[in-house]
């Protein structure tokens, strides 16, 4: 079975015939594709390929991006969001948008940002944008905005839901009635834009939309002409655009020289594409009814006048086209219907020939709308008045969308789905659309033989990755198997038994922490080998990895660490012996190793410091400081566990100070007495003579007084 590889993701798949040549969808990124078939010389087909559905290799080239941007989903340009890409190529970029101001859908095509530094295109994109915009046609795609946003020039579209005539064409549903409504509406578009000045340029299949009213909308008129100006201009040569095949001759030599004749010849191509399934080839081309007999001759006359070389002889303008297309169906209504036996007029309504009683039933089919029955070439439905061409051209489009939902179903594998959209057609009436009927029955067989294979495809390789112990993937191929092909391949019990595996293998993850606290490595590392062969994406796998690698290099760490302390210790160092014990700590604190040396270095460290405070105490003892030395000596005891032997000389030691503290508090005391007796004897001496002084000073004073008072007599007496 052939593959091709999708021009977006890369992504290679296989492609089948009854997949369809148009909008075949990725399987991975569900972008939208067109399959081209290259044939050699023989007819046999050499060379598949899928190109983007608008004809290119894609929107991920360098080269396409610096042209166009990285505008992406979500982008706002000038009021307008980027919902999805819908088309690319050599003139624009299209996206599906969403005009925020009104919160409408748009089609928002955006111009290469090289001609944003060109005047001369600046001042031809406004004037010409003008000139589109005021295009008021229901026929005519309209423009809504145009904008620049820095170097990228962009106008905003009506967004047509529906079909190209391209897709609808690769289904052949197409009738003849349907032929000349699609004609003439595209012959009505040109005209009106041809009278208002404007040539469309670039007519082909693509350009030409039909709505889910069956109603015709052409695409991108003026634009193909105004990017060809800027191009022409750029690189210093003649100006040719269009699509080879539907270009006409004079456009082919130079886009200066087209006129409305030059849209006329490209509807022509696109007419014999309608009628023969080919592009003209040659010129003049083989008459449509020498490739398709069905085709009516008079019908093929019209079209050859359209591909006419000399511009002199074609229709001078849509209008007259109009014209030869609206006469041609005069001709083929009429009152009655000749009998394919006898050649005789009957009835329309006559199901047997009147003249030779040949059986007319066949010219007859129902009404798609209400199964009333009606002469096939008859305009309005004799039972609920509906236009029978616009009502088939309306299902046809209906059709072909629906095949192209199925197809995107099938090519993302929901086989259930695409079969419930293919029933849709059979469920259509009208001998018109047998054939939609037998090829969607014909794409349901090949929908069930994909489904069967598909789903038997997953299940081996389900079971393939299960023994290679990709257990999560083989889950997810086999879990969505539908449950009777899932029961033929016992699929249901071998989904349990890796369900059983992969709960096995998280609970010996989970175990692994503690293991590797405990310092089982060995044991750890034999049971990641026993996960890693049974699930080789087990959860948590790659961190319990990380975590035997992080313990054994933090093993061989704390052993150095260790190291280090044990030979501080010999060395005497305790302090230093401590701070790299804190250090070690630090990278495992419960390991019991850790514990353990703490202990040593504690006792060394108490060793140390008992010693020296013992010294101590001896010293200040010496230098009669006995309530130091009996201090030190306390320590010291404290730093000793109780049932050392040392503790006894301690408190021998501090008994003896004691008491040599307590004879020399004795004699400290008898001597204060000495002293306090001393001072009170030499207080009652100065107590003494104090008195002795006071009765001196008082006789004397007396004595004064005395002799004073006697000398006062005498001198009053004498």
């Amino acid at each position: 079975m052939p593959s091709v590889e999708c021009p977006y993701c890369g992504n290679e798949f296989e492609w089948t015939k009854e997949m369809g040549d148009s909008r075949v969808e990725c399987p991975r990124c569900n972008k939208t594709m067109t399959i081209v078939r290259r044939k050699g010389k023989a007819g046999t087909e050499v060379e598949l390929k899928a190109i983007t559905s608008w004809g290119t290799d894609g929107f991920r080239s360098e080269q396409t991006r610096a042209a166009y941007g990285e505008t992406k989903k979500g982008d706002v340009l000038g009021g307008f969001r980027i919902e999805e890409v819908i088309g690319a190529g050599a003139m624009a970029v299209v996206y599906k948008a969403t005009q925020l101001s009104l919160d409408r859908t748009v089609a928002l095509k955006i111009l290469p940002k090289e001609f944003a530094k060109k005047p001369a295109f600046v001042r031809q994109f406004d004037s010409e944008t003008d000139l589109l915009a005021a295009l008021n046609h229901p026929s005519i795609v309209s423009i809504i905005d145009r904008g620049r946003e820095g170097e990228t020039y962009f106008f905003a579209m009506e967004y047509v839901e529906g079909t190209t005539l391209g897709e609808l064409l690769a289904t052949r549903e197409l009738d003849e009635e349907s032929f000349l409504r699609v004609v003439e509406q595209c012959a009505e578009a040109l005209g009106y834009a041809h009278s208002r000045g404007v040539i469309h340029r670039d007519i082909k299949p693509a350009n030409i939309m039909l709505n889910d009213q069956g109603l015709v909308k052409v695409a991108d008129f003026g634009v193909a002409g105004l990017v060809a100006e800027e191009r022409a201009r750029r690189k210093g040569k003649r100006k040719v655009m269009g699509t080879r095949g539907y270009m006409a001759p004079e456009q082919e030599v130079d886009v200066s020289q087209t006129d409305e004749r030059s849209d006329i010849f490209s509807l022509g191509a696109v007419m014999y594409r309608m009628l023969t399934d080919r592009i003209p080839d040659q010129l003049p081309p083989v008459p449509p009814s020498g490739i398709n007999p069905e085709v009516d001759p008079r019908l093929g006359r019209l079209v050859l006048t359209c591909l006419e070389v000399s511009p002199a002889r074609r229709y001078q303008s849509a209008e007259e086209l109009l014209e030869a297309i609206r006469a041609f169906q005069r001709e083929i209504t009429r009152a009655e219907e000749v009998c394919p036996e006898c050649k005789k007029q009957n009835p329309l309504a006559q199901k047997t020939c009147l003249h030779c009683g040949a059986d007319l039933s066949r010219l007859f089919d129902v009404c798609p709308e209400c199964g009333a029955e009606n002469r096939i070439d008859v305009e309005v439905c004799m039972g609920c008045g509906t236009s029978l061409s616009q009502l088939r051209q309306q299902t046809a489009v209906l059709i072909s969308n629906v095949e192209g939902r199925a197809r995107r179903l099938a090519g993302q594998h929901d086989y259930e789905q695409a079969i419930a959209q293919l029933e849709l057609i059979l469920g259509v009436k009208g001998k018109v659309f047998q054939r939609a009927r037998d090829k969607a029955r014909r794409l349901i067989e090949g929908c069930k033989v994909q489904r069967v294979k598909y789903y038997t495809d997953r299940m081996d390789e389900g079971k393939r990755l299960a023994v290679e112990g990709r257990l999560s993937e083989s889950l997810e191929l086999l879990q969505p198997v539908p449950e009777e092909l899932a029961e033929r391949a016992h699929v249901a019990s071998f989904i349990e038994r890796v369900r059983s595996s992969m709960d096995l293998a998280k609970k010996k993850v989970a175990a692994i922490p503690a293991a590797l606290e405990e310092g089982r490595y060995e044991e750890v590392e034999k049971a990641i080998g026993d996960i890693a062969q049974a699930w080789v994406d087990c959860p948590g796998l790659e961190e319990a990895r990380a975590q035997l690698e992080g313990s054994r290099e933090t093993e061989k760490m704390l052993e150095y660490e260790l190291g280090q302390v044990r030979q501080l210790l010999q060395d005497g160092e305790f302090l230093k012996a401590r701070e790299a014990l804190e250090f070690a700590a630090a990278t495992m604190l419960d390991d019991p190793r850790v514990k353990k040396l703490a202990a040593v270095v504690d006792r060394a460290e108490k060793g140390a410091l008992f010693q020296n405070v013992v010294a101590e105490a001896r010293k200040v003892f010496e230098q009669g400081k006995i309530q130091d030395a009996i201090r030190y000596w306390t320590e010291a005891g404290e730093l000793l566990p109780r049932n050392d032997g040392r503790q006894e000389k301690l408190k021998a030691n501090i008994t003896r100070a004691q008491h040599k503290l307590r004879e020399a508090q004795e004699a400290q005391r008898r001597a204060m007495q000495r002293a306090r007796a001393e001072d009170a004897a030499r207080a009652a001496r100065r107590q003494q003579r104090t008195r002795t002084l006071a009765v001196v000073l008082l006789v004397m004073v007396a004595a004064v007084v005395l002799i004073g008072g006697i000398i006062l007599y005498l001198l009053l007496t004498g």
